[in-house]
């Protein structure tokens, strides 16, 4: 037995029921461990789980039909496409269970977080439970959606999308440098279990009688920060940081992301996705703990669009993954957030 510490008063008892199944590099799924976190017991169980991508939503510089061919394949793990308009919701992600190969999700506002509407799907109460979690910018110009499951069968399954409409339009900034920011809010679900206690977050269908925990499917939880990228499109780079981070379900504070400066496409080619980036996610120590990702849209690069996937997002847990996503707006008149008032219009 070990014990992990979480930031704040809370603390977690983990016990390993089954070792970590690590897939090779050519291999389609990426096993790890699903986390079980239970209010005020506070003891989470782990169990082997896989976690493959989100499909982006289609549109023009994606790989059509709303597939996720375009988006890196550790972002978009297990989701194949995803189709969201604002209002309806549309995924096919591997391991459906069975599932048509897209499947209308169902809105949910109690599982709604600052900025993003949240979907959801459970045929039967002992089914997968998966949560979506989508927008689309001011503009019309961008979206994203992440989607999760919380597992079952030692296994899970997970992935993001980012997607544009039309081209690449590079900024004529007001700026010497060429540089742009970028404020909002983050969300993401996770590995990590949500609390099976019947409150209003509790979304999971009622299973009856005496059934075994290992067959009962988990509901994931889910993770709330502030993302800020610093963008130059003279030099075509962007780096940012995810702060003010808990996981919402249990309330518990999480360690800032910093999102490791990497270069925008600037290229006018279709098949390159011009004002498109990714590169590596660390912690401040620059431990490398996940991958970053996204797209910029509309008139002078107006908004941006992307997903973060961590294979690893608090120093003293162990297996937990997050798949986020962010959809944000330029600082200046169309965003006034406080952290704008630092930065240069």
């Amino acid at each position: 037995m070990a014990e992990a510490g979480a930031t704040g008063p809370l603390q977690i008892d983990f016990f390993a029921i089954f070792r970590q199944l690590w897939a090779n590099e050519q291999s389609t799924k990426d096993k790890i461990m699903i986390r079980r976190v239970w209010p005020l017991a506070a003891l989470l169980a782990i169990g082997a789980c896989s976690g493959p991508a989100i499909i982006s939503s289609g549109g023009n510089n994606g790989g059509g039909g709303g597939d996720t061919s375009s988006i890196p394949p550790e972002l978009a793990k297990n989701l194949k496409s995803v189709s969201f308009d604002g209002e309806t919701m549309k995924v096919n992600i591997e391991g459906g269970d069975g599932h048509p190969a897209e499947v209308t999700y169902e809105r949910d506002t109690r599982l709604d977080v600052p900025g993003y509407s949240a979907y959801r799907t459970q045929e039967t109460p002992l089914d997968r439970l998966y949560v979506a979690l989508g927008a689309i910018s001011t503009d019309g110009s961008v979206q994203a959606v992440t989607v999760g499951d919380g597992g079952v069968s030692n296994v899970y399954y997970a992935g993001g999308s980012y997607d544009r409409a039309g081209g690449f339009d590079a900024p004529k900034t007001n700026s010497a440098d060429g540089t742009v920011h970028y404020a909002g809010s983050y969300a993401a679900v996770t590995n990590v279990n949500a609390p099976r206690d019947g409150g209003p977050d509790d979304v999971a269908l009622p299973v009856s009688g005496s059934v075994s925990g290992s067959v009962i499917p988990a509901q994931p939880s889910r993770v709330t920060g502030d993302i800020f990228l610093d963008t130059n499109f003279t030099d075509n780079t962007v780096r940012g940081s995810i702060s003010n981070r808990e996981l919402v379900d249990t309330h518990t504070a999480l360690v800032d992301v910093i999102l490791v400066p990497t270069s925008i496409d600037p290229t006018d080619d279709p098949d390159t996705r011009a004002g498109t980036f990714s590169g590596a996610a660390e912690y401040a120590d620059q431990t490398v703990i996940g991958t970053y990702g996204g797209i910029f849209g509309g008139e002078g690069a107006n908004s941006v669009a992307g997903v973060v996937h961590l294979t690893e997002f608090n120093p003293n847990w162990e297996n937990e993954q997050e798949h986020g996503v962010f959809v944000l707006t330029q600082c200046g008149p169309s965003n006034t957030l406080p952290i704008c008032d630092n930065v240069a219009p």
